[in-house]
């Protein structure tokens, strides 16, 4: 089974790329992976692509970090969402174009086309990438799920397991009275003392 915690790490340094915002990109994490009932049926392809499709949803902004250029973080921000997508795939995590169309559930030939709209883009804004791929892969590989959203998390499983034992303790609790009710009325009296009742007449005439 995935570990857990790998993907949300994947999920939250993507969504912070793509929308600029690390406290936005805990909500991806949970839409997307808190959101699986089963992490096994969920590939890095699948991955990727749910993680894309909630960060469309979030209004991109500028990185704001050590390490990341002013001036490229500028260039990604101002850059259409599919054109920042195809961009971090090809220039980041150094991704297969076809790939990148997946997550980006576009054709190969549209992921180009955006590819090539970005690329031209940034070079005109800063005047060439200059190792701005390597610089971003450094800044996100440096990233991890803040524990503020761990925590949130964790109060989250607790009060599902909780609600989940109130639940089973007012199953039983309707039970008990259930069967004290039938017991009132004497339903459970034949079966406790079969002696009680009438038997039939076997003797022969």
């Amino acid at each position: 089974m995935p570990d857990p915690a790998a993907c949300e790490r994947r999920v939250y340094r993507l969504a912070t790329l793509l929308t600029g915002n690390p406290n936005a990109a805990t909500k991806v994490i949970a839409q997307v992976v808190g959101a699986q009932p089963d992490l096994r049926r969920l590939d890095s392809a699948h991955l990727d692509r749910l993680t894309v499709l909630r960060s469309r949803e979030i209004k991109p902004g500028r990185i704001v970090a050590d390490g990341v250029r002013p001036e490229i973080a500028a260039a990604l921000a101002v850059l259409a969402p599919q054109q920042r997508e195809a961009w971090v795939f090809q220039h980041v995590y150094r991704m297969d174009v076809r790939d990148a169309a997946r997550a980006m559930d576009c054709s190969h030939v549209a992921a180009e086309r955006h590819l090539a709209a970005a690329d031209d883009a940034v070079m005109k804004a800063v005047g060439g990438s200059h190792g701005a791929g390597a610089m971003l892969l450094k800044y996100t590989m440096s990233l991890d799920v803040p524990e503020f959203y761990r925590a949130a998390a964790r109060r989250r499983r607790q009060w599902r397991w909780v609600k989940r034992l109130v639940l089973i303790i007012l199953l039983l609790g309707a039970i008990i009275g259930a069967v004290l009710l039938l017991e009132r009325f004497g339903v459970f009296d034949p079966l406790i003392n079969p002696e009680n009742e009438p038997q039939m007449n076997t003797d022969e005439h």
